[in-house]
């Protein structure tokens, strides 16, 4: 809205009013006020606000616009011959004692010319104290936002006997006290000269001695409450303390873990093996292409554990003094700081690291780390819960941020003595736009999610527990479900700051890689829809990636629970009255509260909600692949002995066992991996008991439902695009994944299903991408709009090459490549089938799921 401005000069302003303002202004917010003083503080606010209405109807609409630095220089030049424009804008509700405040200050620059460029910065920020930076500001780097404020933190001061006072500098050290004296001492400004102390925001006489760390005579000091411009410096300095502190230990890790992975190239075992995909090195054919994944085992040693005590205690010591310097407005003795704080302090957190140190606590997706490290936990989120009481601070969470390339402290920043450098984009047609990260709001609803699928199961666990559950597993499991429980209440705190601000989640979350308003646009071009349609596919998939569901119903004689549709349900039967270890039980609590948010794109995970143990799992093909476009079913049972024993994985779509997808899943629906103990392989590609069910589905997808499966197989030989069995295999499976992978899935009988979301989100959302990829498919394979349903399932193309390698001899009856392999086709029927046509009726037929 557009601001109202009023003129207003030295020779115009009425001394009375003057005297009035300062009255109002000099009042010490802990001392008790008498009747007679209150009264005459209304009084002083009603007369100021009398004069704010005169003179804008006196000079409302003759004022021309002026910027402040033009205001400023030409103030200082000729004295009050300058006419200064004061702008008073529609939207801010400024209260009375503000606006005296505001007054009060800039006559006071203007008696004293030589603090004219802070006042200057203190008035254009204080009609915006305590509130948001508008969208303007925020679209503003915050080393820039930050320059206005420069002469607060590092400015010389004029002592009342006239010696100019240089802003303190040295390092705070975070120590067993909080505040740490050594950030109270920089809070003051002693002059030698005339041996008065003084408060280094708002330049008062305070009674303190010239060395005072927090503690003056009478124990007390009142530096840190004094105003709200000390209270931004003291958020400087702890702010800069934690840089400095925290970029040192980054250096020294980084380091650390150089040695370490140099260390293990040295000694590293290959697990490239010439197998074939999840099978074992040591059968007769080795000419086959491995993939496979060692296991690097890492140990602390008592020294690196110490460190990282040490460093932990360093963080809560951080954390705990810069909430304390934050604004607390709902606190029962709030101060008028409090209430105003000062602008700068949103640009001041954003600039620092401590971003980057929550956005790796929010990231970071080990419940065992969050119970092991619970006290950084706990202080992270008194800090989050804090600074989402002010308008200010909360802007950090929700706000958008921008990637740091380098930073040597805000401190080192502030004193010139080092940089801050934004990473930028490099792209050819965004060259020098910075790059948006995403708000730490984002990283915390991930957290959240993690709690809520640990309490979950944790609360199966305590339904179901058993009297042998150990002192050390309960402790574990408390501590573990009251940090859940209050990140979930820190996050609550959060949402209901942002209902307060008008801000919806929806939208904080939004692309982070739009460039802001200062960088370059892109002329001539829109965005890419086909990386718009990807990314909305990767947050449909984080948004539906796990959920806890029903896969049981009620047998029909009342008695006990049935799980149709699921291989392992004799498993279930046979376990149902056994028991699992408690550390066990709370080991498979833990990893499914990590999947919630770590599965990748394309993998879908539901657990039963009575029986944790019975798993059901949808994975996308990748594109680029034979399986491209295709959802793949399996069923996985943990048994009591996980993770000591792996888990047990069935492929349920191999079209009613007539399809063998790939060398490694059976048309039984066995899935053959070493990772799984279905196959014999080497020690380190075996399972063990720290391996997760998590990378048995990465290997999946990544490792098997490949580009060239025909080469899965051990001993058909190095990957070759232009084999000719290989290319007759994946035309097969192509087929087959059309047939069973997508048609299937697009069926009336699974709109009330457990993955009738997946479907509806994968084949809307990609339809395009798909039918594009069966168009190709049929261009290179005619058969594709010829498909005879009941012609022979196997693999056609390789019967010759079976052939020839029984010839060879090697070929035996346990040869997973013969086993289920090869059957001699059957009658061919004329009736065939257009699978593209076929496609295009399904989609029409989930589209009216959603109606």
């Amino acid at each position: 809205m557009t601001g109202r401005k009023r003129r207003l000069s030295a020779s115009d302003a009425p001394e009375s009013a003057k005297r009035v303002v300062t009255k109002v202004i000099n009042l010490d917010e802990d001392e008790e006020e008498s009747l007679e003083s209150i009264i005459a503080r209304i009084q002083a606010q009603e007369e100021s606000e009398a004069l704010a209405r005169q003179l804008q109807e006196e000079w409302g609409g003759t004022a021309a616009p002026s910027t402040p630095d033009q205001s400023g220089s030409s103030t200082a030049r000729d004295g009050f011959n300058g006419r200064e424009v004061i702008e008073i804008s529609d939207d801010e509700q400024m209260d009375d004692e503000s606006l005296a405040r505001k007054l009060a200050r800039e006559w006071e620059a203007l008696d004293n010319p030589s603090d004219l460029s802070a006042s200057l910065a203190t008035s254009s920020s204080s009609s915006s104290m305590g509130k948001a930076p508008a969208a303007r500001e925020i679209d503003i780097p915050a080393d820039r936002r930050l320059q206005m404020y420069r002469s607060l933190f590092i400015g010389e001061k004029k002592c009342q006997c006239g010696n100019l006072l240089e802003s303190p500098r040295g390092h705070v050290v975070y120590s067993t006290e909080v505040p740490p004296p050594s950030l109270l001492f920089l809070l003051h400004a002693p002059c030698s000269n005339c041996k008065t102390n003084h408060c280094r925001g708002c330049f008062s006489v305070v009674p303190c001695h010239l060395s005072c760390k927090g503690k003056d005579k009478d124990g007390t000091c009142p530096v840190p409450t004094c105003c709200a411009e000390v209270r931004a410096i003291a958020l400087f300095e702890a702010l800069g303390g934690f840089d400095r502190q925290y970029i040192g230990e980054r250096a020294t890790s980084d380091s650390r873990a150089r040695q370490a992975a140099a260390k293990a190239r040295k000694t590293q075992v290959g697990t490239v093996g010439p197998g074939g995909t999840g099978y074992s090195t040591d059968l007769p054919y080795n000419r086959g292409r491995g993939r496979g994944r060692g296991a690097v085992e890492t140990s602390r040693t008592s020294r690196s554990d110490a460190l990282a005590s040490h460093w932990d205690q360093i963080i809560v010591r951080a954390l705990t003094t810069i909430m304390q310097f934050l604004p607390s407005p709902y606190d029962d003795s709030a101060h008028m700081y409090d209430m105003l704080p000062h602008a700068s302090i949103e640009a001041l957190l954003s600039l620092s690291q401590l971003p980057d140190l929550l956005g790796n606590l929010l990231r970071n997706d080990s419940v065992t780390d969050w119970i092991a490290r619970s006290e950084v936990y706990h202080a992270m989120l008194a800090l989050l819960r804090r600074m989402a009481d002010c308008e200010l601070t909360i802007e950090v969470l929700i706000g958008q941020r921008w990637e740091m390339s380098k930073s040597s402290g805000i401190e080192e920043w502030m004193w010139g003595d080092g940089e801050i450098v934004w990473e930028t984009n490099r792209d050819s047609d965004k060259e020098g736009e910075l790059i948006r990260a995403p708000p730490l709001y984002a990283h915390f609803k991930k957290l959240t999610k993690q709690c809520e699928t640990f309490l979950a199961g944790a609360s199966t666990m305590l339904e179901t527990g058993q009297d042998q559950d150990t002192d050390e597993v309960t402790d574990t499991m408390v501590k573990a479900t009251s940090l859940c429980g209050d990140i979930i209440a820190a996050r609550d705190d959060i949402e209901r700051a942002m209902t307060v601000m008008g801000k919806d989640a929806s939208t904080v979350l939004h692309d982070p890689d739009v460039p802001h308003g200062d960088s370059k646009q892109t002329k001539g071009k829109g965005p890419d829809p086909d990386i718009a349609l990807e990314r909305k596919y990767i947050q449909e998939c984080e948004h539906l990636a796990f959920q806890y569901v029903t896969l049981s119903q009620p047998r029909d004689n009342g008695i006990g629970l049935d799980y149709p549709s699921y291989n392992y349900a004799p498993q279930l039967q046979q376990t149902a009255s056994a028991t699992r270890n408690p550390k066990d039980r709370l080991h498979l609590i833990k990893e499914l509260a990590v999947m919630a948010t770590s599965l990748p794109a394309g993998v879908w995970v539901r657990v039963d909600e009575v029986r944790n143990d019975a798993i059901k799992i949808m994975i996308a093909g990748p594109e680029g692949t034979p399986y491209s476009g295709g959802l793949f079913e399996f069923d996985c049972f943990i048994p009591l002995e996980y993770p000591n024993r792996p888990p047990l994985m069935h492929l349920r779509t191999t079209g009613g066992g007539s399809v063998r997808f790939n060398p490694n899943l059976y048309n039984c629906g066995k899935v053959c991996l070493s990772l799984l103990g279905t196959w014999p392989g080497r020690p380190e590609e075996q399972w063990s008991s720290k391996s997760t069910l998590l990378q048995v589905l990465v290997s999946i997808q990544s490792m098997i439902l490949v580009d060239l499966p025909y080469f899965n197989e051990p001993g058909f030989g190095m990957a070759d695009p232009t084999n000719g069995a290989s290319i007759s295999y994946n035309r097969n499976i192509r087929k087959q994944t059309i047939r069973w992978a997508m048609i299937e899935w697009l069926k009336d009988e699974h709109q009330n299903g457990i993955w009738s979301d997946v479907i509806v989100s994968h084949f809307s959302i990609r339809n395009a991408k798909i039918r594009k990829c069966i168009q190709q498919w049929a261009t290179e394979d005619p058969s594709v709009q010829k498909y005879n349903a009941n012609g022979t399932s196997n693999f056609d193309g390789l019967a010759s090459t079976l052939a020839s390698l029984q010839t060879g001899g090697w070929a035996h009856s346990g040869s997973p490549l013969y086993t289920g392999y090869y059957q001699q086709p059957a009658a061919t029927s004329r009736n065939t089938s257009d699978l593209l046509a076929k496609y295009d009726a399904g989609i029409q037929k989930i589209q009216q799921w959603t109606r």
